[in-house]
């Protein structure tokens, strides 16, 4: 996503800013997306790009760079070029991800304009977070800090809570907004960040958050922080590469992690389940569930995969609302493969 964005603003923009700091990339800002030095044409992993610490660092520069009219054009005119991309894992990933959240109805041309939708809604989420400048007021000023906003400040501060995050909207933006009024959680993030998600957790590490990557040490630092009355946070829907169980998901046994399910379980805490959709101003509004209740023995499979069940379901309602906004870029259903894109020929889903 980030090189889409970069190729794209380096014909987009005029001479006038060919000073920006993205311009120290070099030759970078130039390649559409699939070119090679020689003039070729060559496959290029954005994903791993996007996730790297030139990506990041690109993004930031590119961001900065472009007010808003041109970060939106480049956003879109992005999503249409990765979109094009069928066969690679990331928009693989997306399409089946967005078939699966409308209850696999989406078909054709269709599920082809939610690809690129959804493409097109992340790299506005990418924008926004990083045009911003590093004033914490900047931050805040783009989300809606209403009743639902200091009900949770309130609530989490009231002993000790398991908060998970739906890939939904700007939730890394709405994360740090909650760290600059206050709130203080241990991130349990991506086990073994690269160069890119360390620098994202040094820029969260600034506005309050406390990024933990998962370990042993890590898990052991939670259970201690909940049970002296403090809050863990971490995901509910970036899929795991060996799932140990699989919850119902949108109808399907999915990838997705029972982690916050067995710490909760473990410290008799309660679960939120949060997500930070974009409205139509432009601005981040928080959605926070009710506190739920983790019952049962955490030695018994059964009970925690209802568990996790409970608040997956609440996350499909959040999703459901708008679908576009699900910045789910991994595949969570692995063994379950959306119908082919509409420009392609041949092929059926695999349901597992």
């Amino acid at each position: 996503m980030v090189l889409a964005f970069a190729s794209d603003w380096s014909l987009a923009v005029e001479t006038s800013v060919a000073e920006a700091p993205a311009t120290r990339t070099g030759g970078l800002l130039h390649l559409s997306g699939r070119c090679d030095p020689e003039g070729g044409r060559t496959g290029v992993d954005f994903q791993s790009f996007s996730n790297s610490r030139l990506g990041i660092g690109l993004a930031l520069a590119v961001s900065r760079a472009t007010p808003p009219a041109l970060g939106y054009r480049i956003a879109r005119a992005g999503a249409r070029r990765l979109a094009a991309e069928s066969d690679a894992p990331m928009v693989r990933a997306i399409r089946t991800n967005q078939w699966m959240a409308s209850g696999r109805t989406l078909e054709g041309a269709a599920l082809d304009e939610a690809v690129r939708s959804t493409l097109e809604m992340s790299g506005r989420f990418l924008y926004d977070i990083y045009h911003l400048p590093k004033d914490p007021q900047a931050l805040l000023s783009r989300v809606v800090v209403n009743e639902t906003f200091e009900r949770f400040l309130a609530e989490t501060s009231r002993g000790p809570h398991v908060v998970v995050g739906v890939h939904l909207g700007n939730f890394d933006l709405v994360g740090q907004a909650l760290g600059i009024s206050g709130w203080r959680a241990q991130v349990l993030s991506v086990a073994e960040p690269n160069g890119g998600y360390q620098w994202q957790n040094e820029m969260r590490k600034r506005n309050g958050l406390e990024m933990t990557p998962v370990t042993i040490e890590s898990l052991k630092r939670a259970a201690r922080r909940l049970s002296d009355g403090g809050t863990v946070l971490t995901g509910i829907d970036r899929p795991l590469p060996e799932a140990e169980l699989r919850p119902r998901f949108f109808g399907a046994p999915a990838n997705v992690p029972v982690l916050h399910v067995r710490l909760a379980m473990r410290a008799q805490a309660p679960v939120i389940v949060i997500s930070a959709l974009r409205r139509e101003d432009g601005l981040y509004e928080l959605q926070a569930s009710d506190p739920m209740t983790m019952t049962g023995s955490v030695k018994n499979p059964d009970d925690v995969l209802r568990n996790a069940e409970t608040a997956l379901a609440v996350a499909e309602e959040l999703i459901t609302r708008t679908p576009r906004q699900w910045a789910m870029p991994h595949a969570v259903w692995p063994d379950i493969q959306a119908p082919w894109a509409a420009h392609d020929s041949g092929g059926t889903p695999n349901d597992g």
